[in-house]
């Protein structure tokens, strides 16, 4: 009986730990959603979020949910010279979007592509090792690529290092 008891009261605790890190992990980690579903050609699409965007957070990027049957080149099975690293094509080219922030001032960031994330959507950023600037707002982005892709949604993602922990 006692051994029913403290199994029973250990998958409780468990679930209920669980639990609580599920709902504090979105406290800290955001997304907003810029644009969805949208085509992306060789034409800028200029994406102009209702609230400015901020950089408030570790980091700050742009998350591409794309539409089947593009997808993340996770394992390198592409060919050219982005092999392995932005979206794979139905040909089997890899290529990546150009992708800009501007901000309030008209200050223009180039995002270059930086990975994946855990739902395999490709993910650009600022190279690397700048930093957004946390005093301004970003109020533009701008996408557009070298062949049509097709996206679920754009993304602008902050993600918190409290969420890795």
């Amino acid at each position: 009986m006692m051994s029913f008891i403290r199994r029973n009261f250990v998958i409780l605790s468990c679930a209920a730990l669980t639990l609580t890190v599920s709902c504090w992990m979105g406290l800290f980690s955001y997304k907003v959603k810029l644009a969805g579903p949208v085509g992306i050609t060789d034409e800028w699409l200029e994406l102009k979020p209702t609230e400015p965007l901020r950089a408030e957070r570790d980091s700050q990027m742009v998350v591409l949910e794309l539409e089947s049957p593009f997808r993340y080149d996770l394992y390198g099975d592409g060919k050219g010279a982005n092999k392995g690293h932005g979206i794979l094509m139905p040909d089997g080219d890899v290529i990546n979007p150009e992708i800009e922030i501007i901000d309030q001032y008209g200050n223009t960031f180039k995002l270059v592509w930086s990975g994946a994330r855990r739902s395999f959507s490709p993910v650009y950023d600022l190279p690397y090792p700048n930093k957004w600037p946390r005093d301004r707002q970003y109020t533009t982005v701008r996408i557009r690529s070298p062949r049509p892709i097709e996206c679920k949604a754009i993304y602008w993602f902050c993600e918190s290092s409290k969420d890795q922990k």
